[in-house]
């Protein structure tokens, strides 16, 4: 007889979680941690069936970062204009992420190169859910501003009620 199964997310081939957590950012560049920080605090509610990854944000650590995964929801901090402490949150799934948020990024492939290029590759993940915190700076330092770690607790709170089962159904 099979022991019974945990509520939660179907594991992947070889018992890799269907779901991914996946940060990105730059600890000591202040509030481009926000990535980091917001899967660290998803991390201390011991989600099962979810795997967390922490990437710098460099396109080709992303295509592996979710390889594999049926649903990625992946954190980072932008610059689209809006006020400081703004949540975005955009469906991967439903068209191109605009670039323009991404436009900080230290890497030739950052986040939205990356997702078009998995996309045009057709290796990405079935669902991917991003959502990008308006930063309000990104010089040296540690530690997220007042407003960007405010707008930390309400992603989490977010993707927290995003996991949650609802009458057998996944996220």
């Amino acid at each position: 007889m099979n022991p019974p199964r945990r509520a939660g997310p179907a594991p992947r081939r070889g018992g890799a979680p269907a779901i991914r957590l996946i940060g990105v950012g730059n600890e000591f560049r202040a509030d481009d941690g926000v990535g980091l920080s917001i899967v660290r605090a998803l991390q201390r509610h011991a989600l099962s069936g979810v795997a967390t990854r922490e990437t710098t944000g460099d396109g080709a650590d992303l295509l592996e970062a979710w390889r594999g995964a049926q649903t990625v929801f992946l954190f980072d901090a932008v610059r689209s204009g809006a006020p400081p402490g703004t949540v975005h949150r955009w469906d991967a799934g439903q068209g191109p992420l605009p670039a323009r948020a991404f436009r900080h990024s230290t890497h030739a492939l950052g986040v939205a190169d990356a997702i078009e290029l998995a996309r045009a590759l057709g290796e990405l993940p079935p669902r991917v859910v991003v959502y990008g915190v308006e930063a309000a700076k990104f010089g040296p330092g540690c530690g997220l501003s007042p407003v960007v770690a405010r707008a930390e607790a309400e992603v989490v709170a977010r993707v927290l009620e995003d996991l949650r089962p609802r009458g057998g159904t996944q996220p």
